[in-house]
């Protein structure tokens, strides 16, 4: 469980992996094998939370005068994650128990989706009745994500029990005093047609980017101005280079070489996730992690927190 500043804004790190996470179903590398072997060795999917637990100013107070109260943290995620039963677990100490259920955890106050791959949507049916069972949970994401989720029948009994709140691209969400959230469109493969977005968080002290996935560089014209203007950018590092896809055609993310290279001057700045099981970058001792750290660059690690 993870702790978190009194009076503060802060991000933390829940996952750092590719959609199918460490290990990935059906694979007998030796990393994958490792983590099967040693679950304490796996790896959580991709996915960021934000928590406020700022102190909140009352005018109600004795003789009319103003008083300082702490309510409960707001808590919100980024994606929701084959794996988001353990992250709501690492945020038990900041979500605090259920105002009506024993044993349960207080749900969040949001989930924000960066898109539709499994990675980032494959943990809402824990939210279900037959899990968490959550009751009006606010969704922000594409209105034609929206629509895609509440038009599929598999999932209906579940939509119900969401509330969505479609948030076009260049939508901001304030989720007050200085915490603002906006939706970044982002070119990444979109077979259904919802578009995807990555989530600039501006908080009351430090800005923040959170990109797990694009197609590539080049294709985001915006993408030197944006990853400039934030103090800190994660961004998509699923594959450190072609020798990961064993001949295969290219997949469509950025390589960690070529982002190495073309944002050497924003080094400082970058953190690297959302990493496919096969990248070398996870074993810290690789010329692979050894050349990302000598760049000035960081690997994403769970419980990583940044003050916002």
């Amino acid at each position: 469980m993870l702790t978190f500043k009194d009076d503060a804004v802060t991000a933390v790190i829940l996952g750092n992996m590719q959609d199918a996470g460490l290990p990935h179903a059906g694979c007998t590398c030796a990393r994958c094998t490792a983590a099967f072997d040693n679950p304490a060795r796996g790896l959580y999917v991709a996915c960021l939370a934000i928590v406020d637990r700022r102190e909140k100013r009352d005018t109600e107070g004795h003789g009319g005068g103003t008083e300082l109260h702490r309510e409960r943290a707001k808590v919100y995620l980024i994606d929701a994650t084959p794996d988001i039963k353990f992250q709501l677990n690492l945020l038990a100490g900041a979500l605090g128990p259920h105002p009506q259920r024993a044993n349960r955890l207080r749900q969040p106050d949001g989930i924000f989706l960066t898109h539709a791959h499994m990675g980032h949507i494959g943990g809402l049916p824990q939210l279900s009745k037959e899990a968490m069972f959550v009751n009006g949970l606010p969704i922000y994401a594409t209105p034609a994500l929206c629509d895609l989720l509440q038009e599929t029948r598999l999932w209906s009994p579940l939509v119900q029990e969401l509330e969505f709140r479609p948030m076009p691209g260049g939508t901001a969400v304030n989720l007050g005093d200085g915490l603002v959230v906006t939706a970044v469109p982002v070119p990444h493969r979109d077979e259904w047609g919802v578009g995807t977005v990555a989530f600039h968080i501006q908080g009351p002290q430090k800005s923040l980017l959170y990109l797990p996935d694009i197609d590539a560089w080049e294709q985001w014209p915006a993408a030197e101005a944006t990853l400039r203007s934030v103090d800190l950018a994660l961004v998509d590092a699923s594959f450190y280079s072609a020798d990961e896809l064993g001949g295969r055609p290219p997949v469509a993310h950025p390589l960690v070489t070529d982002t190495l290279t073309r944002f050497a001057h924003l080094a400082d700045r970058l953190m690297l996730t959302h990493l496919n099981h096969t990248n070398p970058v996870l074993d810290r001792e690789s010329a692979a992690a050894t050349a990302v750290r000598q760049a000035g660059f960081r690997v994403a690690q769970i419980g990583d927190l940044f003050a916002l």
